[in-house]
Protein backbone atom coordinates (compact mmCIF):
# COMPACT_ATOMS: atom_id res chain seq x y z
CA UNK A 1 0.00 0.00 0.00
CA UNK A 2 0.86 3.57 -0.62
CA UNK A 3 2.84 5.37 2.36
CA UNK A 4 0.71 7.89 4.31
CA UNK A 5 3.73 10.20 3.38
CA UNK A 6 3.38 12.86 0.35
CA UNK A 7 5.74 14.94 -0.51
CA UNK A 8 4.89 18.05 -2.02
CA UNK A 9 6.85 19.84 -4.53
CA UNK A 10 6.86 23.41 -4.84
CA UNK A 11 8.43 26.00 -7.80
CA UNK A 12 7.96 29.61 -8.39
CA UNK A 13 6.21 31.00 -12.27
CA UNK A 14 7.17 34.02 -13.32
CA UNK A 15 3.78 35.31 -15.00
CA UNK A 16 3.70 37.00 -18.59
CA UNK A 17 6.55 34.59 -20.06
CA UNK A 18 7.26 30.90 -21.73
CA UNK A 19 10.07 30.15 -19.00
CA UNK A 20 9.58 29.87 -15.50
CA UNK A 21 12.72 29.67 -13.27
CA UNK A 22 13.39 28.61 -9.69
CA UNK A 23 12.02 30.10 -6.60
CA UNK A 24 13.20 33.59 -5.82
CA UNK A 25 12.14 35.57 -2.87
CA UNK A 26 8.72 37.67 -3.15
CA UNK A 27 7.00 34.99 -5.90
CA UNK A 28 4.08 33.36 -5.48
CA UNK A 29 4.41 29.43 -4.85
CA UNK A 30 2.95 26.87 -6.62
CA UNK A 31 2.62 23.46 -6.23
CA UNK A 32 3.89 21.86 -9.08
CA UNK A 33 3.28 17.65 -7.96
CA UNK A 34 4.08 14.93 -5.38
CA UNK A 35 6.67 12.32 -4.37
CA UNK A 36 4.40 9.39 -3.83
CA UNK A 37 6.22 6.54 -2.34
CA UNK A 38 5.16 2.84 -2.33
CA UNK A 39 8.00 1.56 -0.37
CA UNK A 40 10.73 2.96 1.32
CA UNK A 41 13.68 2.04 -1.38
CA UNK A 42 11.96 5.07 -3.70
CA UNK A 43 13.90 7.34 -1.57
CA UNK A 44 16.90 5.51 -2.74
CA UNK A 45 16.18 6.12 -6.28
CA UNK A 46 14.09 9.86 -5.68
CA UNK A 47 16.02 12.07 -3.00
CA UNK A 48 13.44 13.33 -0.97
CA UNK A 49 14.85 16.91 -1.76
CA UNK A 50 13.45 16.60 -5.44
CA UNK A 51 12.20 19.55 -7.16
CA UNK A 52 9.63 19.96 -10.14
CA UNK A 53 10.31 23.19 -12.57
CA UNK A 54 8.21 24.08 -15.11
CA UNK A 55 10.31 25.45 -17.55
CA UNK A 56 8.16 25.70 -20.58
CA UNK A 57 4.34 26.24 -21.48
CA UNK A 58 1.88 27.03 -24.01
CA UNK A 59 3.31 24.63 -26.52
CA UNK A 60 0.96 22.35 -28.49
CA UNK A 61 1.45 18.27 -27.62
CA UNK A 62 5.20 18.21 -26.84
CA UNK A 63 7.15 14.71 -27.22
CA UNK A 64 10.45 13.09 -27.26
CA UNK A 65 12.62 14.82 -25.16
CA UNK A 66 16.83 14.15 -25.86
CA UNK A 67 19.41 15.78 -23.92
CA UNK A 68 22.56 16.73 -25.92
CA UNK A 69 26.02 16.32 -24.59
CA UNK A 70 27.23 19.38 -25.40
CA UNK A 71 24.26 20.76 -22.90
CA UNK A 72 21.18 21.60 -24.39
CA UNK A 73 17.83 19.94 -24.46
CA UNK A 74 15.66 18.99 -27.65
CA UNK A 75 11.51 17.87 -27.43
CA UNK A 76 9.38 17.74 -30.37
CA UNK A 77 5.48 19.54 -30.81
CA UNK A 78 4.08 17.24 -33.22
CA UNK A 79 1.12 19.65 -33.89
CA UNK A 80 3.21 22.52 -34.64
CA UNK A 81 5.27 20.70 -37.23
CA UNK A 82 8.80 21.82 -35.03
CA UNK A 83 11.67 20.45 -32.72
CA UNK A 84 12.50 23.34 -29.74
CA UNK A 85 15.99 23.47 -28.69
CA UNK A 86 16.50 24.68 -24.77
CA UNK A 87 19.20 26.21 -24.12
CA UNK A 88 18.49 27.11 -20.03
CA UNK A 89 17.71 30.20 -20.99
CA UNK A 90 14.97 30.54 -23.69
CA UNK A 91 13.62 28.27 -26.55
CA UNK A 92 14.25 28.20 -29.99
CA UNK A 93 13.78 26.70 -32.85
CA UNK A 94 16.04 23.38 -33.78
CA UNK A 95 14.27 22.51 -36.67
CA UNK A 96 10.89 23.14 -37.97
CA UNK A 97 9.01 21.49 -40.85
CA UNK A 98 9.92 18.36 -38.64
CA UNK A 99 7.45 16.46 -40.40
CA UNK A 100 5.67 16.22 -37.16
CA UNK A 101 8.44 14.50 -35.92
CA UNK A 102 7.83 12.44 -32.46
CA UNK A 103 10.62 10.67 -30.21
CA UNK A 104 13.95 12.05 -30.88
CA UNK A 105 17.54 10.10 -30.29
CA UNK A 106 20.77 12.32 -30.31
CA UNK A 107 24.28 10.25 -31.69
CA UNK A 108 27.57 10.65 -29.89
CA UNK A 109 28.60 12.39 -33.61
CA UNK A 110 25.88 15.04 -32.64
CA UNK A 111 23.21 13.40 -35.27
CA UNK A 112 19.60 13.47 -34.42
CA UNK A 113 17.46 10.77 -35.07
CA UNK A 114 13.88 11.16 -35.18
CA UNK A 115 10.52 9.53 -35.60
CA UNK A 116 8.61 11.31 -37.90
CA UNK A 117 4.89 10.57 -38.10
CA UNK A 118 4.80 12.76 -41.45
CA UNK A 119 6.94 10.83 -43.72
CA UNK A 120 6.18 7.65 -41.57
CA UNK A 121 10.03 7.40 -41.50
CA UNK A 122 12.97 7.49 -39.38
CA UNK A 123 15.44 9.92 -40.16
CA UNK A 124 18.94 11.74 -38.98
CA UNK A 125 19.82 15.33 -39.20
CA UNK A 126 23.27 16.41 -39.30
CA UNK A 127 24.53 19.26 -37.55
CA UNK A 128 25.40 20.86 -40.99
CA UNK A 129 21.55 20.55 -41.68
CA UNK A 130 21.47 17.46 -43.85
CA UNK A 131 18.37 15.57 -43.72
CA UNK A 132 18.76 11.69 -44.50
CA UNK A 133 16.08 8.60 -44.28
CA UNK A 134 17.32 5.50 -42.28
CA UNK A 135 14.51 3.16 -42.84
CA UNK A 136 10.60 3.88 -43.83
CA UNK A 137 9.85 0.14 -44.21
CA UNK A 138 9.71 -3.10 -44.03
CA UNK A 139 9.64 -5.70 -46.89
CA UNK A 140 8.33 -3.43 -49.73
CA UNK A 141 5.37 -2.00 -47.08
CA UNK A 142 5.54 1.50 -45.49
CA UNK A 143 5.43 2.04 -41.78
CA UNK A 144 2.82 3.29 -39.90
CA UNK A 145 4.02 5.94 -38.24
CA UNK A 146 7.49 5.45 -36.25
CA UNK A 147 7.17 6.26 -32.53
CA UNK A 148 10.17 6.23 -30.36
CA UNK A 149 13.34 4.66 -30.38
CA UNK A 150 16.44 3.83 -28.51
CA UNK A 151 19.87 2.44 -29.70
CA UNK A 152 22.31 -0.48 -28.61
CA UNK A 153 25.93 0.02 -28.21
CA UNK A 154 26.65 -1.53 -31.75
CA UNK A 155 24.37 1.10 -33.31
CA UNK A 156 21.47 -1.04 -33.45
CA UNK A 157 18.14 0.63 -33.62
CA UNK A 158 15.14 -0.45 -32.08
CA UNK A 159 11.79 1.19 -32.66
CA UNK A 160 7.94 1.33 -32.12
CA UNK A 161 5.51 1.81 -34.79
CA UNK A 162 1.91 2.21 -34.02
CA UNK A 163 -0.42 4.14 -36.32
CA UNK A 164 -0.91 7.44 -34.22
CA UNK A 165 0.58 9.52 -36.82
CA UNK A 166 -2.63 7.96 -39.39
CA UNK A 167 -5.34 10.17 -39.57
CA UNK A 168 -7.94 6.81 -39.03
CA UNK A 169 -5.39 4.70 -36.78
CA UNK A 170 -5.98 1.52 -37.57
CA UNK A 171 -8.37 1.77 -39.69
CA UNK A 172 -6.62 4.21 -42.33
CA UNK A 173 -7.09 3.36 -46.12
CA UNK A 174 -2.75 3.88 -46.15
CA UNK A 175 -1.67 1.46 -43.44
CA UNK A 176 0.18 -0.73 -45.32
CA UNK A 177 1.39 -3.18 -42.60
CA UNK A 178 -1.57 -5.36 -41.22
CA UNK A 179 -0.04 -5.01 -37.52
CA UNK A 180 1.33 -2.45 -35.03
CA UNK A 181 5.11 -3.20 -34.71
CA UNK A 182 8.16 -3.47 -32.76
CA UNK A 183 11.68 -3.28 -35.11
CA UNK A 184 15.16 -3.63 -35.00
CA UNK A 185 17.53 -1.43 -37.49
CA UNK A 186 20.98 -2.37 -37.98
CA UNK A 187 23.26 -1.66 -40.63
CA UNK A 188 20.31 -1.42 -43.03
CA UNK A 189 18.63 -4.43 -42.32
CA UNK A 190 15.24 -4.60 -40.64
CA UNK A 191 13.98 -7.31 -38.59
CA UNK A 192 10.84 -7.65 -36.82
CA UNK A 193 10.78 -7.96 -32.95
CA UNK A 194 7.00 -8.36 -32.32
CA UNK A 195 3.63 -8.24 -34.59
CA UNK A 196 1.46 -8.77 -31.50
CA UNK A 197 1.42 -5.97 -29.66
CA UNK A 198 -1.49 -3.41 -30.34
CA UNK A 199 -0.40 -0.31 -29.24
CA UNK A 200 2.84 0.17 -28.64
CA UNK A 201 4.93 2.90 -27.72
CA UNK A 202 7.98 4.06 -25.39
CA UNK A 203 11.13 1.98 -26.16
CA UNK A 204 14.13 1.37 -23.87
CA UNK A 205 17.02 -0.82 -23.40
CA UNK A 206 18.81 -1.97 -20.01
CA UNK A 207 22.20 -0.49 -19.33
CA UNK A 208 23.46 -3.63 -19.73
CA UNK A 209 21.46 -4.48 -22.86
CA UNK A 210 19.86 -7.95 -21.61
CA UNK A 211 16.62 -6.45 -21.41
CA UNK A 212 14.43 -4.40 -24.26
CA UNK A 213 11.45 -2.64 -22.72
CA UNK A 214 8.24 -1.60 -24.42
CA UNK A 215 5.52 0.04 -23.59
CA UNK A 216 1.87 -1.17 -24.86
CA UNK A 217 -1.48 -0.68 -24.37
CA UNK A 218 -4.68 -3.19 -25.64
CA UNK A 219 -7.94 -1.92 -25.91
CA UNK A 220 -10.57 -4.11 -24.66
CA UNK A 221 -14.51 -3.67 -25.65
CA UNK A 222 -16.46 -4.63 -22.88
CA UNK A 223 -20.74 -4.43 -22.13
CA UNK A 224 -20.23 -1.29 -24.94
CA UNK A 225 -17.55 0.66 -23.01
CA UNK A 226 -13.74 0.02 -24.33
CA UNK A 227 -11.44 -1.45 -21.32
CA UNK A 228 -7.60 -0.40 -21.18
CA UNK A 229 -5.20 -2.96 -20.26
CA UNK A 230 -1.62 -0.80 -19.35
CA UNK A 231 1.45 -3.02 -19.72
CA UNK A 232 4.82 -2.55 -20.19
CA UNK A 233 7.26 -5.99 -21.97
CA UNK A 234 10.23 -7.42 -21.14
CA UNK A 235 12.53 -9.16 -24.14
CA UNK A 236 15.67 -11.02 -23.03
CA UNK A 237 18.18 -10.45 -25.69
CA UNK A 238 20.93 -12.42 -26.50
CA UNK A 239 24.20 -11.24 -27.63
CA UNK A 240 23.41 -10.54 -30.74
CA UNK A 241 20.48 -8.51 -29.98
CA UNK A 242 17.79 -11.49 -31.03
CA UNK A 243 14.73 -12.02 -28.41
CA UNK A 244 15.01 -15.13 -26.59
CA UNK A 245 12.19 -14.56 -24.17
CA UNK A 246 9.42 -11.81 -24.03
CA UNK A 247 6.67 -11.53 -20.95
CA UNK A 248 4.76 -8.66 -19.33
CA UNK A 249 7.19 -7.01 -17.29
CA UNK A 250 4.73 -4.80 -15.09
CA UNK A 251 1.06 -4.01 -15.51
CA UNK A 252 -1.09 -0.67 -13.89
CA UNK A 253 -3.66 -1.45 -11.60
CA UNK A 254 -4.84 2.20 -10.59
CA UNK A 255 -6.42 3.22 -13.51
CA UNK A 256 -8.07 5.94 -12.00
CA UNK A 257 -5.73 8.26 -12.66
CA UNK A 258 -5.01 10.50 -16.13
CA UNK A 259 -1.74 9.03 -18.20
CA UNK A 260 -0.86 5.76 -19.59
CA UNK A 261 2.33 3.93 -21.17
CA UNK A 262 4.33 6.51 -23.29
CA UNK A 263 7.77 6.95 -22.97
CA UNK A 264 10.32 5.36 -20.45
CA UNK A 265 13.76 5.56 -19.72
CA UNK A 266 16.37 3.60 -17.71
CA UNK A 267 18.63 4.49 -15.44
CA UNK A 268 22.60 3.17 -14.99
CA UNK A 269 21.20 0.76 -12.23
CA UNK A 270 18.69 -0.47 -14.05
CA UNK A 271 15.62 1.64 -12.49
CA UNK A 272 12.79 2.35 -14.90
CA UNK A 273 10.83 5.76 -15.43
CA UNK A 274 8.11 5.38 -17.18
CA UNK A 275 5.05 7.52 -18.00
CA UNK A 276 1.78 6.20 -16.59
CA UNK A 277 -1.09 6.79 -14.89
CA UNK A 278 -0.56 9.74 -12.84
CA UNK A 279 3.14 10.79 -13.91
CA UNK A 280 6.18 8.95 -13.65
CA UNK A 281 6.38 5.37 -12.35
CA UNK A 282 9.45 4.19 -11.00
CA UNK A 283 10.05 0.54 -11.17
CA UNK A 284 13.08 -1.05 -10.08
CA UNK A 285 14.57 -4.12 -12.62
CA UNK A 286 12.33 -6.85 -11.35
CA UNK A 287 9.42 -4.66 -11.88
CA UNK A 288 8.41 -3.69 -8.31
CA UNK A 289 6.83 -0.39 -8.21
CA UNK A 290 8.70 1.77 -5.97
CA UNK A 291 6.58 5.00 -6.32
CA UNK A 292 5.71 7.66 -8.33
CA UNK A 293 6.64 11.18 -9.03
CA UNK A 294 2.91 12.60 -9.70
CA UNK A 295 2.31 15.84 -12.18
CA UNK A 296 -0.61 17.73 -12.71
CA UNK A 297 -0.40 16.90 -16.40
CA UNK A 298 -0.47 13.52 -17.85
CA UNK A 299 3.23 12.91 -19.22
CA UNK A 300 4.40 11.70 -22.46
CA UNK A 301 8.06 11.18 -22.84
CA UNK A 302 11.01 12.25 -20.42
CA UNK A 303 15.04 11.98 -21.14
CA UNK A 304 17.79 12.05 -18.57
CA UNK A 305 19.91 15.13 -18.22
CA UNK A 306 23.24 15.49 -17.29
CA UNK A 307 24.73 12.27 -14.64
CA UNK A 308 21.29 11.64 -14.57
CA UNK A 309 20.92 13.72 -12.23
CA UNK A 310 17.87 15.68 -13.79
CA UNK A 311 14.83 14.37 -15.64
CA UNK A 312 13.05 16.22 -18.71
CA UNK A 313 9.32 15.36 -19.06
CA UNK A 314 7.54 16.85 -21.86
CA UNK A 315 3.43 17.07 -20.73
CA UNK A 316 0.97 17.66 -23.39
CA UNK A 317 1.22 21.64 -23.52
CA UNK A 318 4.36 21.75 -20.99
CA UNK A 319 7.92 20.67 -20.17
CA UNK A 320 9.07 20.10 -16.71
CA UNK A 321 12.25 19.57 -15.41
CA UNK A 322 13.10 17.23 -11.82
CA UNK A 323 16.45 17.74 -10.20
CA UNK A 324 17.22 15.40 -8.30
CA UNK A 325 20.22 16.45 -6.34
Amino acid sequence: MRQAARFRILTCLIMGGALLFGCRAKQEVYPLGELLPEIDRFWEVVPRETVIERIGINFEFTEGPAWHPKGYLVFSDIPANTIYEWTGKKFVTFRDSSNNANGLLFQKEGDLLACEHGSRSITRYSPEGKLTTLVDSYQGRRLNSPNDLCRSFSGAIYFTDPPWGLPERNSDPEKELPYNGVFRWRGGEMTLIDSTLSWPNGIALSPDERYLYVANMEIIPENGEDQYDLFWMRYTLNENGEVVDKRVFFRATDMSLPGGPDGMKVDQKGNLFVTGPGGILVLDSAGVHLGTISLPIPATNLAFGPREREIFVTARSTVYRVTME
